[in-house]
């Protein structure tokens, strides 16, 4: 793996001549104070760029909607035919967190799987992946993406990883498309160890840099730990029955968990059609609303509160695990912040792992 340097004042306008050439998504700070990742406007992407978050804070939402769009038209039909609406055009991820490059992974996997999603697949298409690995925790007590193994930093699935080292970021590459869009941008970049500048010259062991930099991240400050493996064994042949029935009363069905999950990938699909042209739509939904299970006869075979709490994590802890090979939750902690009454998945892993009552 080639690392190389680049100096913070100079991302930005590396994002900006990057911008020709990519579809760019960056975590911006929005008029409400949220930092999301937004699509910097090519035909001015220096505004946009006033906005850039390079620290450790929080998106509100995940890149999932990148890939997977909350509401998107499938096709169109009519009396000409059906025309179909596949999106395909570069993107660039830049500075996402390590807990989102697994959620992302996670979600190719589920939709190339069995019966390939064109439309997901044709976003994802010819992506560029830069993380950002964290130095500190964004979401200080909920976050736990070192007990899931998600983080701080990414260890494979990424084109170019940056590493904090204070003014400067040591970017780690991670496969050819990373080594190519170094080489296209170069002038901004230094390699590892090179003598273009002094001062990062004298920083350019960065394998002793990189490796203080990700013991201080993984110190037991990124989150409250959990035991996860402890709770994925036993979540295999548990009867958690009184956990869901607990929580099921608790909680009020607004979905939101759901929405900013970075793998959940419940939709549904409408046609809405007048005088014979129309369209078929796509949007997302959620196993623990009601009505998603509920078949066209009006039977649900999840009648209760109860019965629909324990989809939810039964799917992230114990059947994910059993059908992709790891659980659906990456820890990044979005499902706690965002609930009104405090139930997050980090809480029931505590109540799986040591029987306490969290929530």
């Amino acid at each position: 793996m080639n690392t190389y340097l680049l100096r913070k004042v100079d991302v930005r306008p590396l994002l900006e001549e990057a911008a020709a050439d990519w579809e760019i998504y960056a975590p911006l700070r929005e008029e409400s104070g949220d930092v999301n990742f937004k699509a910097l406007p090519k035909a001015d992407p220096a505004a946009s760029l006033e906005n850039l978050s390079l620290d450790d804070e929080p998106t509100l939402l995940s890149p999932k909607s990148l890939f997977f769009p909350q509401s998107e038209t499938m096709f169109s039909f009519g009396q000409g035919g059906i025309r179909e609406s596949v999106e395909a055009s570069p993107k660039l991820l830049f500075g996402i967190a390590s807990c989102d490059l697994a959620g992302i992974l996670f979600s190719d996997g589920f939709f190339a799987k069995d019966f390939p999603d064109k439309y997901y697949l044709s976003r994802a298409e010819g992506r560029l992946i830069i993380v950002k690995g964290c130095l500190r925790p964004p979401r200080p007590g909920s976050c736990f993406c070192h007990s899931a193994g998600t983080g701080p930093f990414a260890e494979a699935g990424f084109d170019l990883q940056l590493v904090d080292l204070g003014a400067y970021f040591l970017v780690e590459a991670g496969s050819e498309r990373g080594e190519g869009f170094v080489a296209a941008h170069e002038r901004f970049f230094a390699r590892s160890g090179g003598s273009a500048d002094p001062i990062r010259e004298a920083e350019a062991s960065n394998a002793a840099a990189r490796s203080r930099a990700v013991k201080e991240a993984a110190k037991g400050a990124l989150g409250p730990g959990v035991a996860f493996a402890t709770a994925l064994e036993l979540m295999r042949d548990g009867d958690f029955e009184k956990n869901y029935a607990r929580i099921g009363e608790r909680c009020i069905y607004c979905g939101a968990c759901l929405y900013v999950c970075p793998t959940c990938t419940c939709f549904n699909v409408v046609d809405r059609a007048v005088d014979g042209e129309g369209t078929r739509m796509r949007t997302w939904d959620g196993c623990v609303f009601e009505g998603y299970t509920r078949e066209a006869s009006g039977h649900n075979p999840r009648p209760t509160k109860a019965a629909r709490t324990a989809r939810r994590y039964e799917h992230k802890l114990k059947y994910d695990p059993l059908v992709a090979g790891r659980s659906g939750c990456v820890g990044c902690g979005r499902c706690l912040d965002s609930c009104p009454v405090g139930i997050g998945m980090s809480k029931f892993i505590r109540e799986v792992a040591d029987g306490s009552e969290e929530m």
